[in-house]
């Protein structure tokens, strides 16, 4: 008992204070924004009503909503296997909930950047104020400042995918935290893809078995929830957008219906995000061959944003990753060319907030000219990035691997 508090001093460094004390002050200014305004966190709203309609005997996952200050009701979107993930969220109070989800997304950033660079310079310094620094630059980004004013999951499921993908390819359970992450959001089961692409089958199985595993979970737990969501309430796209044209949309299918002034342009849309969809993940399959997993990793997420039929400003969190790769790869090789990119793509994803006025001036259905470049500034950045992968790769050493992901 006398050893307990020298243990505990040994813990308590400031590699692990640091995060905690970022996390909890900025945790501490969302819960007094909220207390003070009764604003934003809307996705978490979603988040904590479906979790009290799930947690009533008689309530219905998918009729409750909750109302933004616009009048739009926000209903709850995801797998009835989320909402008992969110289960917590129905037992404490709407300023508890957005301390805690915040406090723990800001954590999951300072991790994400973390596990970035360890498997982008496994060499480099990791000392945690690295991490901090980088998670400072990265709050002014839109993705990362929208995502925690909305109270988004996104952060969660990027750090899940990015600690599975990048880890040993040969231990048993790789491709388990694919499928979890997909079964609280569909989206990350572009990963299985991926994962079959790049001859990993036994992962892509595992992926999948956990995926169906969160499925069945969910039919036990709800099953006319599940059978209502599975049945169709998925493919739903009015309870995620009304008009895809908004600018927040930050997707092929988004940019289409902003070029054509129209929301009806699924008959272009589907093939094109075929083909990009086809492009995105051999080109994630060539980084995975040259020995550059993680990159392969980025390039498939980037490809699965551009598909998405909505991918919301939030959901391109994944630049956060992308520039810590490119930051670090540019440092070690003294690429200033590279560092002036990673600052230019910075800039535009923190001036991207003006995007918020534009939604609430309401201008954000019409758009001429040079307004159609501002408008769509994600999805050309994620267009260009994967354009740019052949050059880069074809300027690699070749390096023989595995579909196991081993070198010979």
């Amino acid at each position: 008992m006398t050893r307990a508090p020298g243990r505990l001093r040994s813990r308590l460094t400031p590699a692990t204070v640091a995060p905690v004390a970022l996390a909890a002050l900025i945790a501490a200014a969302a819960f007094a924004v909220h207390r003070a305004t009764g604003q934003f966190w809307w996705d978490l709203a979603a988040y904590r009503t479906g979790a009290l309609a799930a947690a009533s005997a008689d309530g219905n996952l998918y009729d409750a909503a909750v109302r933004g200050t616009d009048g739009i009701a926000l209903g709850f979107t995801y797998p009835p296997f989320a909402a008992l993930l969110f289960q917590p969220l129905a037992y404490v109070g709407p300023d508890l909930a957005i301390a805690v989800w915040t406090f723990a997304s800001v954590l999951a950033l300072v991790a994400v950047i973390q596990v970035t660079r360890r498997s982008a310079a496994p060499t480099a310094d990791r000392r945690t104020v690295a991490a901090l620094v980088g998670t400072a630059v990265a709050m002014p980004i839109f993705a990362v400042s929208g995502h925690l004013q909305a109270g988004q999951v996104g952060l969660f499921l990027m750090l899940i995918v990015l600690v599975d993908l990048t880890g040993d390819p040969t231990r048993r359970w790789y491709g388990l935290g694919v499928g979890l992450a997909a079964g609280l959001k569909l989206t990350p089961l572009i990963f299985v893809l991926f994962l079959l692409a790049t001859g990993r089958l036994r992962a892509a199985a595992t992926a999948v078995a956990g995926f169906l595993a969160t499925v069945a979970l969910g039919f036990a737990w709800r099953p006319a929830d599940s059978a209502r969501f599975w049945g169709g309430t998925l493919l739903d796209s009015s309870r995620v957008t009304g008009d895809p044209r908004t600018i927040l949309n930050q997707s092929l299918h988004g940019a289409l219906a902003r070029l054509a002034d129209s929301a009806g342009v699924s008959t272009v849309w589907l093939p094109l995000a075929a083909l990009v969809a086809a492009a995105g993940i051999a080109l994630a399959a060539w980084c995975v061959r040259s020995g550059e997993p993680l990159l392969g990793v980025l390039a498939c997420a980037a490809t699965g944003l551009l598909v998405s039929p909505v991918s919301w400003h939030h959901h391109w969190v994944w630049a956060v990753p992308a520039l810590v790769l490119l930051v670090e790869r540019s440092r070690s090789t003294g690429n200033r060319t590279g560092l002036a990119v990673a600052a230019s793509v910075w800039l535009v994803l923190v001036a991207s907030t003006s995007w918020v006025l534009v939604g609430i001036q309401g201008w954000d259905l019409h758009f001429r000219g040079w307004g159609l470049v501002y408008s769509n500034l994600y999805v050309l950045i994620g267009l260009a990035g994967l354009g740019y992968l052949p050059f880069h790769l074809r300027r690699r050493p070749p390096d023989v691997i595995t579909p196991t992901g081993r070198r010979p």
